[in-house]
């Protein structure tokens, strides 16, 4: 039987699969992206990824020039004020550490995941591939590596990179034994987009600031804004003003170019209802839950949350991976969430997956053009990757127990 090849096969079409595929492109690498979906429709799709230097040093690194640049202008804009109050919407001292990183200088870049996903998909024509659902690798005596796709398609790849996100197939069978950890955290999220909350007349101290509701008693909320300036999707023909994709899904929440302010906040299991019961109700439910919860509050915040889209609105459980797997370097190699996922607190997850596709081309291209082994160029990334990327799933987690304050063991569960 004829198998295709492919010099790197990637697994995987989100953020860290699609750089990395542009910045083999753009170094004259043979590769591949093999996708299950045709269209991402996940929540987190619907959200804006918070940009970091480690973010920005990657795309520029990966992307052309041109590409690079439309990155740059269509990035959105966030607060760069922080304002903590209290449920009854007094204002609280600021120590001065809130949202405040020293090594972070990039607080008011936000990008669209939707828009980053339209540039990160320009130009990999023949390169990116849906419709294939990874199911295995198989390991050949020639230390080539063949992956196996439902309907029995195959490609053969000198290097195959699982990119597939947290519950990542190829992670199963490289890492079998490596388990996801339930944090015990419950997080609801949603969406309120600008128009509509100066309609309601929702207080700019709720829209132009990245505000922390610190109650007395009681979870906080977190509140800030992606704003976006129509003008620069004008001059990148490229991107669209709206997914194809997402035309048929109601709401706004899978729409690239609406300007909205964005909340979450997080409760220890069991605290808003039994997850059983949460896992069914829709966005409008949800929203009700939380104002039962929160119905004591100053309306000025209950007003934020109840013209919420409910389309935008979900209930999501927070696990997080276990940082410090090791394993024998081989044709099999993770990035990404498929290796070090994490909480959502730091914004770190999306970051992190485009700073290892900086560290995976710079040892490939040096693989390819310079004569090192490819081995000992992916033993060199995974070293430099499990380093900062496991400092980032600690940081994260860290981060998420001082802000929840859950104090109970976490929970080891199987990998899904």
């Amino acid at each position: 039987m004829n198998i295709p090849f492919v010099d790197i096969a990637i697994i995987g079409g989100g953020p860290g699969g699609l750089a990395l595929a542009q910045g083999l492109k753009k170094n004259g690498s043979d590769t591949a992206v093999f996708e299950r979906d045709p269209v991402r429709t996940d929540y987190v799709q619907g959200f804006r990824m918070r940009i970091r230097q480690r973010g920005i040093d990657a795309l520029q690194a990966n992307l052309t020039p041109h590409l690079f640049q439309a990155f740059l202008g269509t990035l959105g804009l966030a607060p760069t004020e922080n304002l903590l109050l209290d449920e009854n919407f007094a204002r609280l001292e600021d120590t001065g550490q809130a949202g405040r990183e020293p090594e972070d200088t990039h607080i008011e870049k936000s990008v669209s995941r939707i828009t980053l996903r339209q540039i990160l998909l320009s130009g990999l024509e023949g390169i990116f591939h849906t419709g294939k659902r990874f199911e295995r690798y198989e390991e050949l005596p020639d230390r080539t590596v063949v992956a196996h796709f439902s309907a029995g398609s195959t490609v053969r790849a000198n290097l195959l990179v699982g990119a597939d996100g947290a519950g990542s197939a190829v992670r199963r069978q490289l890492l079998p034994d490596l388990r996801s950890i339930d944090t015990g955290v419950r997080r609801l999220a949603g969406k309120i987009s600008l128009d509509v909350a100066a309609h309601h007349g929702v207080s700019p101290l709720l829209t132009e600031f990245n505000t922390n509701i610190r109650p007395q008693d009681g979870r906080g909320l977190m509140i800030t804004s992606h704003r976006v300036d129509l003008s620069t999707y004008a001059r990148h023909d490229f991107i669209n003003a709206e997914d194809p994709g997402h035309r048929d899904i109601p709401g706004f929440h899978f729409n690239n170019t609406t300007s909205y302010t964005w909340w979450n906040t997080a409760y220890d299991t069991d605290e808003l209802g039994p997850d059983e019961l949460l896992e069914t109700l829709d966005g409008a439910a949800l929203l009700q839950t939380l104002l039962q919860r929160i119905g004591h509050w100053d309306e000025r915040i209950l007003k934020l949350i109840r013209h919420s889209d409910p389309s935008t609105v979900a209930f999501l459980k927070v696990k997080s991976s276990t940082p410090g797997a090791k394993w024998q370097t081989g044709p099999v190699t993770l990035l990404g969430d498929a290796i070090h996922a994490m909480t959502y607190f730091r914004a770190l997850g999306g970051n992190t997956a485009l700073y290892d596709t900086g560290l995976l081309v710079r040892q490939l291209v040096a693989a390819r053009r310079h004569g090192k082994p490819l081995l000992t160029a992916v033993h060199d990334y995974e070293n430099a990757m499990r380093e900062h990327g496991y400092e980032a799933v600690r940081s994260s987690l860290s981060a998420m127990q001082r802000n929840v304050g859950a104090n109970r063991p976490l929970k080891s569960v199987p990998a899904l």
